[in-house]
């Protein structure tokens, strides 16, 4: 009995030894999918802006990816397949502009954003349809004027004690005029604008605007769609603009 036994384990040990031989292990290689985010920065005269630094965050605000504009205002940025917090450009920063902002980039193909940018900047842009409501989007945006800001640290004595201030007053006296808002590409007309206190702290805000406009008429061709918002400040004669790439809640 002791030898039967020495010869089945045996035979289960050659067995295996020929199932590994005609079966060898594929090698485990995994591949990362990249996708390019490109485009060209340019001012709102359609001038090329060079040299101006684009930086791609991810969720935790980290830079995913970053570089900078040629001489001709064209980038181009690799990253893993995905969807991102946020693209931003500028150039000069807080000297002779602000940001240019693209909000939840969707990095799932090669993607094209053209950032422009002046001395306004279009930060924490948010959409939604209202439920049951006029078939509409309601858009919330915090603008900041550099003229103003300048203003404030001044007043303030340094950027550092602005923190201290009940009220951060940068945003530009907005009209329904001075909103310019396309969806995919199609222009759409305020139909309402209210100015609006934000938390920045537990005893100071700032202002923001909460926008509504009707959905465009053609209906957009993808899954994610950007909204952008241009503005004008009449009284110092500041520009910016700022895009959300949109996914409305039904398809998510």
């Amino acid at each position: 009995m002791k030898k039967l036994a020495i010869v089945i384990i045996s035979g289960a040990l050659v067995l295996t030894a020929e199932l590994t031989q005609a079966r060898p292990q594929a090698a485990q290689v995994k591949v990362q999918a990249t996708v390019k985010i490109s485009g060209r920065v340019t001012d709102f005269e359609g001038r090329p802006i060079g040299g101006a630094t684009i930086e791609v965050k991810n969720s935790r605000f980290d830079n995913a990816a970053e570089g900078v504009s040629d001489k001709d205002g064209r980038y181009s940025l690799t990253v893993p397949k995905g969807t991102y917090m946020a693209l931003a450009a500028v150039k000069d920063y807080r000297v002779k502009s602000l940001e240019y902002w693209a909000w939840t980039v969707p990095a799932e193909r090669d993607i094209e954003i053209n950032p422009r940018f002046d001395r306004l900047e279009v930060y924490g842009i948010n959409a939604w349809r209202p439920q049951g409501g006029y078939a509409s989007y309601q858009i919330y945006f915090r603008p900041m004027s550099l003229t103003r800001t300048m203003k404030a640290v001044m007043e303030a004595g340094g950027m550092e004690n602005l923190e201290k201030l009940p009220v951060i007053d940068i945003a530009p006296e907005l009209t329904v005029d001075d909103i310019q808002v396309a969806i995919d590409g199609q222009p759409v007309k305020v139909l309402q604008m209210d100015k609006v206190r934000e938390a920045s702290g537990p005893s100071q805000y700032l202002f923001g605007y909460l926008i509504q406009v009707p959905l465009a008429e053609k209906k957009p061709a993808t899954e994610y769609f950007p909204i952008t918002i241009s503005l004008t400040d009449k009284a110092t004669g500041e520009k910016g603009e700022g895009c959300l790439f949109f996914r409305p809640a039904h398809l998510i």
